[in-house]
């Protein structure tokens, strides 16, 4: 049996396009608010998921949707940007529905390439690769991840975030710097006290 595959990148299927592409992220929104939880850290789960992309592909026989190009996806005050963005939703119920997104459809993973960076209201992540999966109800970011939070920086393997708690926990080689607040208030004091250039200029007498 051959798959199908819906590709919406096409100005002629502009209007196609937008109708396919607002169902498939009802779809995703209502799956998020049904699992009682958000799909990104510090998102708010009575939000619903906001995605752009420069291309989205949706494979009717794997249920996967396929964002493509500098792909931005919020929740709440939550950010994850990417390269690539693949939605896996669960079978339909129905196998006569074809070629939409099935109503009863449910979020159950997500994947971002890279690079991956999520962006919350106090702390930046950033990694090769990023996993979600509800059945956890766990965020994963994989290689070379970065956690900055105010100025302080912890580096490692791998970042495992739950959602549940909201703890996460970085493991690896892990590697911390963390900026004591006195050095951190004398560098803000030393900047705010640095002259302006053009106070720094002495002012030429007027004639």
């Amino acid at each position: 049996m051959t798959q199908r595959l819906i590709r919406l990148n096409r100005p002629g299927l502009a209007l196609a396009a937008a109708g396919f592409a607002a169902l498939a992220l009802s779809v995703a929104a209502r799956a998020a608010e049904q699992q009682g939880s958000s799909i990104l850290p510090g998102g708010d789960s009575k939000e619903p998921i906001h995605i752009e992309a420069a291309k989205l592909d949706y494979f009717d026989k794997e249920q996967k949707l396929i964002y493509t190009g500098n792909v931005v996806a919020t929740q709440g005050g939550s950010t994850l940007k990417s390269t690539i963005l693949i939605l896996y939703l669960t079978p339909k119920s129905d196998p006569d529905q074809a070629g939409v997104p099935s109503s009863s459809s449910q979020l159950r993973r997500m994947e971002a390439t890279g690079p991956v960076t999520m962006i919350t209201k106090d702390q930046v992540s950033t990694g090769d690769r990023g996993v979600y999966e509800k059945a956890e109800n766990k965020l994963y970011l994989y290689d070379n991840v970065t956690v900055t939070q105010g100025t302080n920086v912890t580096k490692g393997d791998k970042m495992t975030y739950d959602l549940t708690t909201k703890k996460a926990i970085v493991t690896g080689r892990v590697k911390s710097m963390f900026l004591p607040e006195t050095t951190a208030q004398k560098d803000n004091s030393a900047k705010s006290a640095a002259p302006k250039d053009d106070a720094a200029k002495p002012k030429k007498p007027k004639t």
